[in-house]
């Protein structure tokens, strides 16, 4: 019986010799490209045989990989047909998916989605795990988790939701008109700065700012430290002090002037979240319709 590994190399074997083109092929994964290629390269150590001749702009089957492709393309898409007979025998989509999602993700993403989704699939059954901890899908008993790309891990797909996401800093009128001005990052040394810590830890996450294109990390202080964004910035509102929080979780208290934004110039862009599972696992139809409306988010 053919590996679990063997199989999943072939099946990307197939696809980058279908396209020729090892980025096509990781952004359809979901993976990155020097993982498709570390896939690549397992398979030919495994076989002794150079599949795929790569240069810096074109890449081209060898006559041993054109071989291997001419044995192996109809195995698999008959197997893919078979898969796909089998799904379509059943036209209810139902059973349980359960999800773990960072608290801000299941605020901005899955809250608007949930009822939609149940409305269409009423014998879906969705038990959700609120918490900003990275989880292990499969420890957990997990299906799916939605997280921030910072926090990915070896041996998950992930797929990005949401578009990218937005680092600025605010601060309450209040607090502003009792406090020196903040023209630059460096003047946060003087003030009072509510921290953020991953859950679990101690240590409060520095903050980052854009410098010249570059990202540079810096230590602020303060007297509150919290482990939950909202508290954060429901912190700042009340006048505690200034925080660094996503524009995308804040923009009505920025239109009602609850808070204000500060140091523009120097905020920053980091991939947003992420909806993941675990490579290789088998997937219901409930589970595939999720992920299809989560992506249309």
């Amino acid at each position: 019986m053919i590996s679990r590994t063997h199989f999943l190399a072939l099946n990307t074997f197939v696809m980058v010799a279908e396209k020729l083109n090892f980025r096509a092929v990781a952004d359809q994964l979901g993976v990155s490209a020097s993982a498709v290629s570390q896939q690549i390269n397992g398979l030919e150590e495994d076989l002794g045989l150079r599949l795929f001749n790569r240069t810096t702009r074109s890449v081209s089957l060898t006559e041993d990989g054109r071989a291997l492709y001419l044995q192996t393309a109809p195995l698999l898409e008959n197997l893919s047909g078979a898969i796909r007979q089998a799904q379509s025998r059943s036209q209810i989509i139902q059973g349980s998916i359960r999800i773990h999602a960072f608290r801000s993700a299941a605020d901005m993403l899955l809250d608007s989605k949930i009822p939609f989704f149940l409305a269409a699939f009423p014998d879906v059954h969705i038990d959700v795990a609120i918490h900003d901890s990275p989880v292990d899908l499969i420890a957990g008993g997990y299906d799916l988790s939605l997280r921030l790309g910072e926090v990915l891990a070896p041996g998950l797909v992930a797929v990005p939701v949401g578009g990218p996401l937005h680092q600025i800093v605010v601060a309450a009128p209040s607090y502003l008109a009792a406090h020196d001005r903040i023209r630059q990052p460096e003047d946060l040394i003087h003030h009072n700065c509510i921290g953020w810590r991953w859950p679990g830890t101690v240590t409060p996450e520095p903050w980052q700012f854009a410098y010249d294109g570059q990202l540079k990390t810096m230590p602020v202080s303060g007297n509150l430290v919290v482990d939950d964004r909202e508290r954060q910035y429901q912190a700042a509102i009340a006048g505690v002090g200034v925080a660094q929080v996503t524009e995308e979780r804040v923009r009505a208290h920025l239109a009602s002037g609850a808070l204000h934004r500060i140091l523009e110039t120097w905020e920053t862009e980091f991939a947003g979240y992420y909806l993941c599972w675990t490579a290789g696992r088998s997937m219901s139809p409930a589970m595939r319709a999720f992920i299809d409306a989560l992506r249309r988010a």
